[in-house]
């Protein structure tokens, strides 16, 4: 698996995101879980993005890697307004996820941001927490997340990006790049719709000679293929697909080419 830099931290192309598919609570689906963490830890996916807004997925991910949890760099997010009512949820997030170190804390879609990044700045000085991000999911959010990213206050940020939902080129990537923001990738197979919403098969014939045996293999290349982005989250509730994805992390960059034709067959698919 490749690494590459989050502002300061190193981690793998490839990490894994777990929005819905760890919102589970029987212990057959926690049972699968912990699959998932096994293969991930095989596999070397090793940051791991969560959220309070996920459900149970903190508190599952907690549990899943409460034995292993220093192989792992762990993201979450603090999603409330209000200071007394954020104070409660990071810590909570702490407990959920069975640690006294969070990797990257997250204000989840900017939501109060002005309240929360003073307590995130004094558990950073504090070194209960390793980097301050940002994230929105909405595209009409990105002009105050610019303004945010100019603050110098921010480590990382996290945002759509796909091959059909590039709006975070004009502005968000470039200046990432000029001021050393990391970028994590959310939703880079569009939710599963790039996928799974095809009405045509793709042909993959001229990705095979490039080790892309998938199409959600191709997809995750084209993305990885800028330089800008850190690491993307693909969520899956399969082990199988942690394999599948990781692979990607060890492929050589796609040439222009094969992003351009991972594009149009896209389009042709849809």
């Amino acid at each position: 698996m490749q690494k590459r830099k989050l502002s300061t931290l190193d981690v793998p192309s490839v990490g894994m995101g777990t929005w819905q598919t760890f919102d589970v609570r029987s212990e057959t689906e926690i049972a699968m879980r912990q699959k998932i963490i096994t293969a991930c830890l095989e596999e070397g996916v090793t940051f791991l993005d969560s959220s309070p807004m996920y459900g149970e997925s903190e508190s599952v991910l907690g549990r899943t890697i409460a034995d292993k949890s220093g192989s792992f760099q762990l993201a979450t997010k603090v999603w409330c307004q209000g200071r007394a009512t954020g104070k409660r949820q990071i810590t909570q997030s702490f407990q959920r996820l069975w640690t006294d170190y969070v990797d990257v804390f997250q204000i989840h879609n900017l939501l109060d941001w002005k309240t929360h990044l003073p307590v995130l700045e004094q558990l950073k000085a504090e070194g209960k927490i390793g980097l301050i991000g940002i994230t929105h999911y909405a595209t009409t959010f990105y002009p105050e997340m610019i303004q945010m990213m100019k603050s110098g206050r921010f480590d990382t940020v996290q945002v759509p990006y796909n091959v059909l939902e590039r709006t975070c080129e004009a502005e968000i990537l470039p200046l990432a790049e000029e001021l050393g923001i990391g970028v994590i990738v959310m939703q880079p197979l569009g939710v599963g719709k790039l996928v799974t919403g095809l009405k045509s098969r793709p042909d993959l014939s001229p990705l095979q000679s490039h080790g892309i045996e998938t199409w959600a293999q191709a997809l995750l290349a084209w993305i990885l293929a800028d330089p800008r982005v850190s690491v993307i989250i693909p969520a899956t509730s399969k082990p199988e697909r942690i394999r599948e994805n990781a692979a990607v992390g060890s492929l050589p960059a796609l040439p222009d080419e094969l992003r351009v034709y991972i594009e149009s067959e896209t389009r042709r698919c849809l």
